[in-house]
């Protein structure tokens, strides 16, 4: 499995609850495509996802970090489609979860280049409550206590993130409720399938 973010937290907030329920039964690799380093007060920004990623199971060795430019990527849409197919030959995933084409310029290229290059593997985008409207989730993935608290738990390694107001408690647990009462679940996250490959 594949797990694609534009930024370093795009992957905790939209599958941190997912990658902990799955963390012992796949093969799992994370692909950040920026360091979001243009802005000086994320310098800490690299090693706060190490830490975050490794407590959800995803260690260094499987922790693919690019370094294209925050907010500039449909400047780069090729060179982002080149390095999407090297990393394509490297794993040769069968399930792919990206950002949303959703407000966000990144989330948008990252989706339309995944889908590009992926096209023959099983595509669900995840949903990230600052910049995504899903007008209805199609997939929705029961989590427990112990999940959220561990996506929760992940996210506190984001010092530099610390006062964003979607990293707070409260906001997590209120999403993963709010999804839930959708599904009769206590607790879940929530993805679309933009193709699904069955062999």
């Amino acid at each position: 499995m594949l797990f694609i973010g534009c930024h370093p937290d795009d992957i905790e907030l939209g599958c941190g609850g997912l990658l902990n329920k799955i963390k012992n039964q796949y093969t799992i690799f994370a692909l950040t495509l920026s360091k979001n380093q243009v802005n000086s007060s994320n310098k800490n920004l690299i090693k706060e996802q190490k830490k975050s990623l490794d407590s959800l199971g995803i260690k260094n060795s499987k922790n693919i970090v690019a370094d294209f430019t925050t907010r500039e990527m449909f400047k780069e849409r090729q060179e982002i489609c080149d390095y999407l197919w090297t990393i394509k030959k490297k794993i040769n995933p069968t399930c792919v979860f990206v950002t949303p084409n959703d407000l966000h310029q990144d989330h948008q290229v990252c989706n339309i280049e995944a889908q590009r290059v992926f096209r023959d593997c099983t595509i669900l985008e995840y949903f990230i409550s600052r910049s995504t409207f899903f007008d209805k989730p199609r997939i929705f993935v029961e989590l427990s206590k112990t999940n959220i608290d561990a996506k929760i738990k992940a996210l506190k390694n984001y010092k530099t993130y610390k006062n964003k107001n979607y990293f707070y408690e409260d906001s997590i647990w209120t999403s993963s409720k709010f999804f839930g009462s959708k599904s009769e679940l206590e607790y879940c996250e929530v993805f679309n399938p933009i193709s699904m490959i069955i062999k």
